[in-house]
Order: C-alpha cells, then structure tokens, then sequence
C-alpha cells in the first residue's frame, strides 16, 4: 500500500489521531531498545518498549499487540525478518502508536493496524530512513486536546436522550439517578449486512465462542461479577487480545436495565496484554478491591471500575501471583487447532481449582451453536454436522457431571408428574428464544451502539414488567412473568441483522438485560413482602429470597453450587441485597430428600 496516499486520505479513513508513534527494535546486546520516537508534549512512554515485545515473539514472523498505556490505548505491529549474521540473522521490531482512551476500550487504535504494518515492512528493510514514520506522524498527531467521555458508559456522540418514561424503575427505591446516554449519531451499523473494519477485535467473536464452548458462560459470569481475569497464553498475542476485548463486551450492563440497579453500573476494563512489568500496576489494583458488601464506587475516567480487569499474558509466571487475580484462564497452544480432539482452555478459580460449565450451559450453547449456524459463512465448527459429533465427544469433557440428587429428582419427577417435563421444555424454550426477536429492526436491538467509533454496545429493549399497582402474590413460590422464562418475539429462524458478530453480542446482553430485570422484580416483590423473613419489619428488608423455578427463569443451573454463589454475589453487587437461594430438595411417602 502507499502510505503517502493514504496518510493524505486520513479524513476518509476517519483514523483515531495519535500521540505517539515509535519504534522498538530488539538488541541482542541492549535488549529492547525505542530506538525512534515522536510524541505530543507530556506523552509518556515509560516500559512501552516491554508492552509492544510480549514474550515470545521471537518465534514468530509478525504479530499485533493491543496494550494501555494510560490514558491511552496502544497498539503496535511486530515483524521478524532475515538480517545480517551479526544481528543473528534476524531484524525483530516493532512500530507502535498511542491514541486516546476517550475514542473507547482500545480508542479505535485497531484502524491503525494495516499502516502499522505496512510500515514495519518498510521501516524493516531500510533502519536508516525515517521519512515515512515522519510523515505518517504528521498526518495523523494530535493537533487539539482531547476530552475524555463524559459518564463512565459514553462515547463520542453528538446526540444525546434522556431515558424515557417508558424506562422507570418498577421499584422508587432503586430510581436513585437519572442518567444521559451517548447513542449513534449514524446508522453505520444499522444496515443488514454491515460489517465491521478490518482487525476489529469483535470480529474474533465467533472464534471466541467456538473456542470456549460451553465454557464461555462461566467466563461471562465471572466477568459480569467483575472479577478480575487473567488469560495466560503462549505467542501469538493477537487473538488474545481480541478475546479480552470479547470479555469485556459481552459482560457490558444494558442501558434499558441500569436504572434498575442500586448504584450505576461500571464495564470491566480490558487491560489488553500485560507482563511482569505490570505487577506493580496488578497490586494497585488488588488495593482497589471493594468489599463484597458494598457496591463500587471508585472508577477510572473512563468508567472502568478500579480493582475489576480482564488482561492477556505471555508470561507464565504470573500465573503464581495469584493474589493478583480471581480466575486464570490458560488458553490451548496455537497448534492444537490441529489437533484430532478438541482442545478446550481451562478457567480455574482460585488457580489450581477447575471451573467447569453446568448441564444448563451445555444445553444453551447448543442452542446458541444452531442460532449461529444460519450464517453462509460459519467455520466449519459451527456447522450442525460438525456440531452434534462435538457436543457428544467433546464439549462434556468441560461440564459438570448430573450429580446423583440431580438424577434422583429428574428420575422421580418423570415418575411422579409431568412438571419436571414442562420445567424442562420451558427452559429449553427460553435458551432457544434468545434469538428469535432478531426479525425486529435492528436499531431495537442495537440501540447503543456507538457506530462512529465502532464500539459494539447492543442493549436489550426494555423488558415487559408487572405494574406496581398489581402487586404478585407472597409466597417464596411465585411464578412471575412469563416474559423473563421465555421472552423475545416469536418468528423464524431467520435473521436480518446479517452479522455473527451482532447476534453474538446481542445475545449475551439479553442474558444480562433478562438477568437484571427478573431479579429486580424479586427485589422489589421482596420489598412489598417485608424482606426474606416477610413479616414487613425494616429490619428484614436487606435480604431477598430466590426460589429454585428462578433459579430456572434466571437462566442458571439449580443444581451447581456456583450458580448459586454467583446470583448472591449479582444480588450483592448490583442491587445491595443479601439473597438466600432455596436449597434442592424433594419429598417422597413423607420422606424429604435433600
């Protein structure tokens, strides 16, 4: 490509402006060394040089990084090539950028990647001739400040609503703010079939899915309760680093729930690839870590909350910090992918303890695996031929096992009623139906996306709640809306959103926006009932009580003690509720099973 032209084209190509563009080249005697740099005033680039130079790379002929720099984002393209006997017949640099953070989670950095590239190329074959990295600085530096977002969940939008009437809280005690919101000022993703730019991070979404499998939902659960997520991998550090930006999307909390929580919702900041150099950094952030009894409060400017992140790493040893992190993720290595059987990563909380998925997750990604096979362009691992040998062989290698009160029961309800059946076909039903309301046009589905700096922020529409005026009966045993158990639009397998990516993202924030939305209304129900004890005492006010069928209706298993630890920290976290979870049990002849 000729940089020349397109450096002359920036306005079209809508490149995010930098603040500094550099080159790291590695010494055999000095190590990694910046042996070319320009920068705007006050621009630091203190360990750039550790972050654009995972371990690791040596062993390859390119790769791309993703790191932050704060208040920036950076990326940078590494390239290995043949050189002279005495640089060991190999030149290995790498030709980075820094761009605001306010641009969102990686500031649009990504649309730098092809130059960055292409001038490490060049940079490469001729160390003397920095004409290029000047020009290129030129064209695309900082000439003004630049502001930094407004509210922790916006993005440069020149259009901004205030939430609508239609969105009040069903409870007065939760609707303690009221909130603007940035949303697209252009329909640039509205259209069927548009498509992201090239080496966006969402468009390893479905790589990532089919890479964890069912095990993509505890990840996602451990993300939603912002924990802090390591994944540890070997080199290449691309996809990696596109699977962090993947956690930290699809863990996002709805604009159409927010006003249901207790306090206002921050995202899990994507730290992106780190390494020793950053454990200074990581134990900042244990110091951060909220109690469990209070919801968050201290956020980066950027809405990040401090002490929540999800990183990539190529140095191993990080894995026995572990008291700089909550889940370790240790990824397969680059050349499984050939390997006869499928080769799943492993999430371990704490390290050392495996986590696996539940019986409900294996069944939700099986619907999700056929959702996803509409699409002409789906890998071969999400083609249903392929999928059902999977599920048989494979993917039970990472879920739990029935355990033996979970077989009693199922073999005793079969027996004794048909309600087990029906418990079992409505939950089938709801995992099916989270794809269905995709007919819908699409802006009622998408309707945060921020379009002109490419960030996927989809929310759900505003779920239909009961009326206040219309309190639900008290008993622990209620059966609440039907909406939440199945929800979504009725309609064909099709979809006109013509995007694996969108549908991917969409997905995963109706399991959020319904999430929210369900155990709202059992807070507030918990409110009218008097708290757990149900005797209208203030004093029992604090607790919520969560019965097995919304523990169905919540989408989570009710026979996996991690389930149930994960609702009461969810309750905890975003609605300042302690919640106790009915326990499993069973009566047979006068005889109760537990």
């Amino acid at each position: 490509m000729d940089l020349s032209a397109s450096a002359s084209n920036i306005l079209s190509k809508d490149l995010p402006p930098i603040a500094a563009l550099f080159v790291i080249y590695f010494d055999i005697k000095a190590g990694y060394t910046i042996i070319w740099k320009k920068c705007t005033q006050g621009v630091s680039l203190d360990g750039v040089e550790f972050k654009s130079l995972p371990s690791g790379l040596h062993n390859l002929e390119e790769d791309l990084v993703y790191f932050v720099q704060a208040p920036y984002a950076g990326v940078s393209a590494f390239i290995n090539t043949p050189a002279a006997e005495a640089e060991r017949n190999a030149c290995m640099l790498s030709v980075g950028v820094l761009v605001p953070l306010s641009y969102g989670r990686l500031g649009r950095s990504w649309r730098h990647a092809e130059n960055l590239k292409e001038l490490a190329k060049k940079f490469a074959a001729n160390t003397e001739d920095h004409a290029l990295l000047e020009e290129y600085y030129e064209s695309n530096r900082i000439h003004e400040p630049i502001e930094a977002p407004e509210s922790p969940a916006e993005s440069p939008s020149s259009l901004r609503y205030r939430p609508s009437s239609r969105y009040k809280p069903p409870f007065d005690s939760l609707n303690r703010h009221t909130r603007t919101r940035s949303i697209s000022d252009t329909a640039a993703l509205a259209a069927p079939g548009q498509a992201l730019s090239p080496y966006h991070p969402a468009l390893s979404l479905p790589e990532f899915v089919d890479t964890f499998g069912p095990l993509i939902f505890p990840l996602y659960r451990a993300a939603l309760t912002r924990q802090r997520i390591l994944l540890i991998t070997g080199a290449p550090v691309e996809l990696a680093c596109n699977f962090v930006y993947d956690v930290s999307i699809l863990s996002n909390i709805p604009l159409s729930v927010s006003d249901l929580l207790s306090s206002e919702p921050s995202r899990l900041r994507p730290l992106f690839s780190i390494g020793v150099h950053d454990i200074p950094l990581l134990e900042e952030e244990a110091k951060r870590i909220h109690p469990t009894s209070q919801p968050p409060h201290d956020r980066d400017n950027l809405g990040g909350e401090q002490g929540s992140w999800v990183a990539c790493t190529t140095d191993g040893v990080l894995y026995l910090k572990s008291e700089l992190y909550d889940v370790v993720v240790s990824m397969p290595p680059a050349h499984s992918k050939n390997a006869k059987q499928k080769v799943w990563p492993t999430i371990e909380c704490p390290a050392g303890t495996p986590i696996k998925a539940t019986q409900r997750d294996l069944a939700r990604y099986r619907a999700l695996k056929r959702s996803l096979a509409r699409y002409k362009s789906t890998p071969p691992s999400t083609d249903p031929s392929s999928t059902q040998e999977e599920d048989r062989d494979s993917c039970e290698q990472v879920c739990e096992k029935p355990t033996w009160r979970e077989i009693a029961y199922s073999s005793f309800m079969w027996w004794a009623s048909a309600g087990e059946k029906r418990r079992e076909t409505e939950t089938a039903a709801s995992d099916e139906l989270f794809f269905e309301d995709g007919k819908r046009p699409r802006s009622e589905v998408l309707d945060d996306t921020v379009a002109n700096d490419e960030e996927v922020h989809p929310l759900l529409p505003t779920s239909p709640r009961r009326s206040n005026s219309s309190p639900l009966p008290r008993s622990h045993h209620r059966r609440r809306s039907s909406a939440f158990s199945v929800g979504g639009a009725s309609g064909g397998g099709g979809s006109d959103l013509g995007n694996m990516e969108m549908d991917i993202i969409a997905y995963f924030h109706r399991l959020t926006g319904r999430l929210m939305a369900y155990l709202a209304e059992i807070v507030d129900d918990g409110e009218g009932d008097g708290g757990i004890g149900g005797d209208g005492e203030a004093g029992d006010e604090e607790g919520v009580f969560i019965s097995l069928e919304d523990l169905d209706k919540l989408g989570l298993d009710r026979y996996s003690e991690l389930d149930v630890t994960f609702v009461k920290n969810i309750c905890l976290r975003y609605f300042g509720r302690e919640a106790m979870v009915e326990g499993v049990s069973w009566e047979c002849c006068g005889i109760r099973y537990c």
